[in-house]
């Protein structure tokens, strides 16, 4: 075989031939990557020039869904068996419509990139997977405390919360029945408790109080001094059996806390603070909440492969609905925990069923607007064309009748490019939010 091109070779330039045949190749321009899933739902390999591979996923089992329509600019279509749509011939930054049975839509605006993988959540969240752990204080005795009026040593339970942003197995509660107080809050000399939690690896809590009500009915006046903590690393609730019982850290082990605000937005004069001690695969623990400047936390060498403390500040206008800002600082390990700059929310909102406009936040990396009624999550506006002000409601999309919850927000996030990301990788870059409320009729 190769004495024959070789007398190919030869022959052709015995004939005068200047150049040799080539076999042919895709000559058509543009940035055309092949197919893929981006993780966690984002926007990748490189800008819009000749096509869109738009693939749709579920948020929670990110499986691909097939039969989505689909609409990438003036292109309409519906998924395949791999959720995949491919649009051909399109140029530049798009707006990319998603609607799919059972799910909230989407709508991304200013999209760029040739990849394009959009996470749909399902409409109306089903109560997500819950445990429910026992246990007690063994040594709660050891938190020292001296009965007097009016006062009683209480502690709640807690479990770590996941590391994901709005995540409702976060929000999963121990109901009271009627007339008692929830099983994962004691009162009194000892503690035995029940809580439901959420499914996986987890860590327990107790912030044990100091609470005075004053003698009083009204809780208005009602103060809470934290005066120790318990703790339960390493739980996985696939296989935990028996009591999981909580160990009081020694007091030289726990430390004061400085909460410095720095500046909120201006409006928002109403401030707070939750910290959180960073586990890793146990998740974040909420060590308290406070209005104030400080707060008593453990220390970090007190909690074995502790990476730092998270502070979530807030500030809001105290309204109903409220206007407010969230900071998130992660991997803190000082003991002054600062919340830093601040991003105020968006302002001059002007939103109907129609679509809608508003002045942009300052600073802020995206802008979304958020429609649901009463559960049911409606549609999703994601904004990544920082000029973008306004928008359009695609035909594809029709709000139901009655009143319609909005909520739109600017996030931040350092670092994050909005051409070249993955939900997975970069969703804990977002260290800022501000937001607004309101309802259309």
């Amino acid at each position: 075989m190769r004495s024959s091109l070789l007398l190919v070779l030869i022959l052709a330039a015995a004939c005068g031939e200047d150049t040799v045949p080539t076999p042919e190749v895709d000559s058509t321009p543009g940035n055309r990557p092949d197919p893929r899933v981006i993780p966690g739902g984002g926007i990748g390999d490189g800008a819009i020039d000749g096509v869109v591979n738009l693939y749709v996923i579920d948020d929670a089992t990110r499986e691909p869904i097939s039969g989505a329509e689909v609409r990438v600019g003036d292109l309409a279509g519906t998924t395949g068996a791999d959720g995949l749509f491919i649009a051909d011939g399109v140029v530049g930054p798009q707006d990319i419509v998603v609607k799919a049975a059972g799910h909230r839509k989407e709508l991304w605006i200013g999209a760029n990139g040739a990849n394009v993988t959009i996470n749909v959540e399902v409409d109306n969240q089903s109560a997500p997977p819950s445990a429910t752990l026992t246990g007690t204080i063994a040594n709660y005795a050891s938190v020292p405390f001296t009965p007097q009026a009016n006062h009683a040593k209480v502690a709640l339970i807690s479990f770590s919360q996941t590391d994901k942003l709005g995540d409702p197995a976060n929000d999963i509660t121990t109901p009271a029945a009627p007339g008692q107080l929830p099983s994962n809050l004691c009162i009194g000399p000892t503690c035995d408790f029940t809580i439901n939690t959420r499914t996986g690896k987890l860590a327990l809590l107790a912030t044990i109080f100091d609470f005075d009500s004053k003698g009083t009915e009204d809780s208005a006046d009602d103060t809470s001094t934290i005066i120790g903590f318990a703790v339960k690393r390493g739980i996985d609730t696939a296989t935990a059996t028996g009591p999981q019982d909580l160990t009081v850290i020694a007091g030289a082990d726990l430390q004061t806390l400085a909460i410095d605000f720095a500046s909120p937005p201006s409006g928002l004069p109403t401030r707070g603070a939750l910290v959180g001690i960073e586990l890793g695969t146990d998740g974040v623990l909420l060590a308290g909440t406070t209005d104030g400047t400080s707060l008593s936390a453990p220390k970090l060498a007190a909690l074995t492969g502790a990476t730092g403390y998270r502070l979530t500040a807030i500030a809001t206008d105290n309204q109903d609905p409220p206007a407010q800002s969230i900071v998130f600082r992660r991997g803190l390990t000082g003991s002054t925990l600062a919340a830093g700059t601040w991003l105020a929310p968006p302002s001059a909102i002007a939103l109907t069923r129609q679509g809608g406009s508003w002045t942009n936040a300052p600073g802020a990396t995206v802008h979304s607007i958020e429609l649901s009624q009463g559960a049911t999550k409606i549609v999703n506006v994601t904004v990544f064309d920082s000029a973008r002000t306004s928008f359009e409601m695609p035909d594809l999309i029709t709000l139901p009748s009655g009143p319609v919850d909005a909520v739109i927000n600017a996030f931040a996030a350092e670092g994050f490019d909005v051409t070249d990301f993955s939900l997975d990788d970069d969703e804990n870059k977002i260290d800022r939010v501000g937001g607004q409320q309101t309802t259309l009729d």
